[in-house]
Parts: C-alpha cells; sequence; structure tokens
C-alpha cells in the first residue's frame, strides 16, 4: 500500500508540473513570445524572475497563500486549478495503464507507453481546454502536430485504433463540424473546431468519436444554459465550444466502453 501511494503521489506530481508548463506555453504562446520551452519563468506584473521553489505546481500557490512573493500581486486560480486537473487526469491515466506493479515492482513496457502516449494526448487537450476558455481561438501549432501523432501511434499498439478507424473517426469528427460550419457561414462553429473534431477522431476511433460528441453537447447544453441564465441574455452570449469537446473527449477515454455498452444495452 505504501508503494502504491508513493507511486501516486509521484504520478500527480508529474502530471501536476506538466499543467504548470501548459500554463507557460499557454501564456508565451498566444504572446507570440520566444522560447516556449526554454526561458525562465517571470511573474507576469512584476517580471520577476521566479526561482525553483516559487514554482512547485500546486504546493507553491498554498505557500504563498495566491500572492506573488516578490509584488504581492494576486496570481490567477487558472494556474493552481490547471496543475491540480492535470495531475488528477494523470493519476487517472497510471490507474488506467498501471506500468509498475506496486507488489514486484514489474515494470510494464507496454503500459508505461500507454501510459505517456495518453499523457500527450491530456496535455494536448488541456492545453485546449484553456487556451479556448481565455483566447476564444484554437492554437494550429499544438493541435496539428497532435493529429499526426495520433496517425502514427495507430502502427504501434493494438490498443490504440487502428488506421482505417483512426481515419474514420477523424473523418467523421471533422465533417461533424465542417457541416455545422458550413451551414451556418461560421456563426456556430469555427474551422478550430473543425480541427478539434478530426483531433478527437483519430485518437478515439470511429465508435468512440461518436461517444465523445454526445458526451460533449449533454454537457455543452446544461453548461450553456446554466451560463445564460446568469448573464440573463439568450442572444450575444459567447460560449467558447472546445472546452466541453475537450471535457467529452476525456470523459470517453476513460469510460467510453462502459457509456457504449450502455447505450447498446439499452437499444
Amino acid at each position: 500500500m505504501l508503494i502504491q501511494f508513493l507511486i501516486l503521489v509521484t504520478i500527480f506530481f508529474f502530471g501536476a508540473a506538466i499543467g504548470s508548463f501548459t500554463s507557460v506555453v499557454i501564456y508565451r504562446l498566444h504572446r507570440k513570445i520566444k522560447g516556449i520551452i526554454r526561458g525562465r519563468s517571470k511573474c507576469t506584473d512584476c517580471s520577476t524572475t521566479l526561482k525553483t521553489i516559487d514554482l512547485i505546481p500546486v504546493l507553491s500557490f498554498i505557500a504563498q497563500r495566491g500572492k506573488c512573493r516578490y509584488c504581492n500581486k494576486d496570481i490567477s486560480y487558472m494556474y493552481p486549478l490547471l496543475e491540480l486537473i492535470t495531475g488528477l487526469l494523470f493519476v487517472a491515466l497510471y490507474l488506467k495503464f498501471p506500468f509498475i506493479e506496486p507488489t514486484t515492482l514489474f515494470f510494464s513496457v507496454t503500459n508505461f507507453f500507454l501510459f505517456l502516449l495518453y499523457g500527450i494526448y491530456v496535455f494536448v487537450l488541456i492545453f485546449t481546454f484553456f487556451y479556448d476558455l481565455k483566447y476564444m481561438e484554437i492554437a494550429d501549432e499544438i493541435l496539428l502536430p497532435a493529429i499526426l501523432l495520433g496517425l502514427i501511434a495507430t502502427l504501434g499498439h493494438p490498443y490504440t485504433p487502428q488506421i482505417i478507424d483512426a481515419l474514420i473517426g477523424g473523418a467523421i469528427g471533422a465533417a461533424f463540424f465542417a457541416i455545422q460550419f458550413g451551414l451556418s457561414k461560421g456563426k456556430w462553429v469555427g474551422l478550430g473546431d473543425v480541427r478539434i473534431g478530426a483531433f478527437m477522431g483519430v485518437i478515439l476511433g470511429w465508435q468512440m468519436v461518436l461517444v465523445a460528441l454526445f458526451v460533449s453537447y449533454i454537457i455543452g447544453t446544461l453548461a450553456s444554459f446554466f451560463i445564460i441564465l446568469n448573464k440573463k441574455k439568450l442572444f450575444g452570449v459567447k460560449v467558447p465550444l472546445a472546452p466541453f469537446l475537450v471535457t467529452g473527449t476525456l470523459v470517453t477515454i476513460f469510460y467510453g466502453d462502459v457509456l457504449l455498452g450502455w447505450y447498446l444495452g439499452v437499444l
């Protein structure tokens, strides 16, 4: 039990560190700052270069009570929230693909490969979620290479969708939004949503992308309803779609088989 606990804690902070890195990429990519990967992190208010102790995921925010230790300005809650969510998602990924057996310490290369692959997918999804939420934009610099990676990964392991399955899934996901884009002349969805649909289909396959789209629109409809009620406006309220698509995709990655089995059982 102790070894399993230590493994999960390690995985959580690894995922939280990925979340911290994601927030850096979001900030620098939107502002077209050179050296997205390299370069020290700085306070967005006072531009002071942050030390290692300031960058411990989640814990630094708590220790500093949500303020920069140098200028005392409030730190956005987006940063610890992003780190926390990503850390928990990586723990969930490890539980789905456990690559270390805690009793014998047996190391599964196959599960480790799947953990890393889906870890990259989680990074792309979380990045897309917060980037669209913050800027109402989709970053092709991240999404297009991820689509290519998803296609390449179909050649590597039987757990991932096979190449034909991925291509059909990508076509379904892209076409679903392309049709809406064409009918509405870009008023309902944007071209970025078309590319997200392609990514969803490639990494999930054609059957699971249908599940993901269904879940996404259920969540989106409920969330939009509450947003409209809160703003007390029926028209003119812009709601980013990507966060709902990301949520639906994540739900499908972890529970897609259960949802599909339930649906087929109802039929």
